[in-house]
């Protein structure tokens, strides 16, 4: 049993819209022991005399910084480079720290059956732009055709109206359907 095309088209809007929705494990979600203020307080004034002293003080990199600018005096010395242009800033490592909700953003995508929607979509965007978002908001967006009149408005930023909206809709489901045979 073949699907109509609004069927398909429905089917496809909805994996549009859910593709973003694989779940993260819970070894890989963030970590929330330390809040964020209690980091920017490691830093922040005042704390600088009770920080650990760094281990290195960057000599070695300013002097090859030097000889990369070409800083060198009239004996032929490379001179270092300034300590406020290298030295990096002192921090923790926030990178596993990443604040982010229990779904990531890791697209699925539609399943194969559906790909020739993404190619026709595709094709109509390029010959008719406006074809092409009116049936993009049909299948994905909501509310009614005159509120997805209104998005694809702001879209396009100009004024569209309900009537010019199911008139585009019209022809790009005969381009979709042309599409499809």
């Amino acid at each position: 049993m073949s699907l109509s095309l609004k069927e398909q088209m429905k089917h496809w809007g909805h994996y549009q819209e859910h593709r973003f929705c694989a779940p993260l494990s819970r070894e890989d979600a963030p970590s929330r022991d330390e809040h964020p203020l209690a980091r920017a307080q490691q830093f922040a004034q005042g704390t600088k005399r009770e920080r650990p002293p760094l281990l290195r003080d960057g000599h070695d990199r300013r002097m090859l910084l030097g000889t990369g600018a070409g800083r060198v005096n009239r004996n032929g010395a490379v001179l270092p480079v300034a300590l406020w242009a290298v030295d990096p800033i002192p921090c923790t490592e926030t990178r596993t720290l990443v604040s982010r909700s229990a779904t990531a953003a890791v697209m699925v995508g539609s399943p194969d059956e559906y790909r020739w929607i993404d190619r026709a979509l595709s094709d109509l965007y390029r010959q008719n732009m406006v074809r092409a978002l009116v049936v993009l908001e049909e299948f994905t967006g909501r509310g009614s055709q005159a509120q997805r009149a209104a998005v694809v408005a702001k879209k396009l930023g100009a004024a569209f109206t309900k009537w010019q909206y199911r008139k585009e809709l019209d022809k790009g489901m005969a381009f979709m359907e042309a599409r499809r045979a």
